[in-house]
């Protein structure tokens, strides 16, 4: 009998190990979070970590720029947010504060790019 019930508390007591376990991983945040964190903490991004901090590739974030700067050449005008870049030389930054402000408009228009 004593030998039973040392087995039950033995399994019990695995199981609750266990299971604090799965509750102590899913509360950490992941890699690729705290990656964006960190890139989205700086006030300029290259266009890697800006295509990494959008989930988007590199070859999307220069569309994104080559099309709103055409609409601008070509109509003269834009209305709404551009995507908030700053050339310097031959390097293209851009500003993670005001990515967000452009992240909402263009949720918020439902832009196709």
């Amino acid at each position: 009998m004593k030998n039973l019930s040392n087995v039950i508390c033995s399994v019990i007591l695995g199981i609750a190990i266990i299971t604090g376990c799965f509750i102590i991983k899913g509360s950490q945040p992941s890699i690729n979070a705290t990656k964006n964190n960190e890139i989205s903490n700086k006030p300029l991004m290259t266009i890697q970590e800006t295509a990494r901090y959008l989930n988007i590739t590199e070859s999307q974030v220069r569309k994104i720029i080559f099309t709103e700067e055409t609409m601008l050449k070509t109509q003269g005008s834009y209305t709404g947010v551009l995507f908030p870049i700053i050339k310097i030389a031959d390097d293209i930054l851009v500003s993670s504060s005001a990515l967000k402000d452009w992240i909402k408009e263009s949720v918020q228009q439902r832009k196709e790019f």
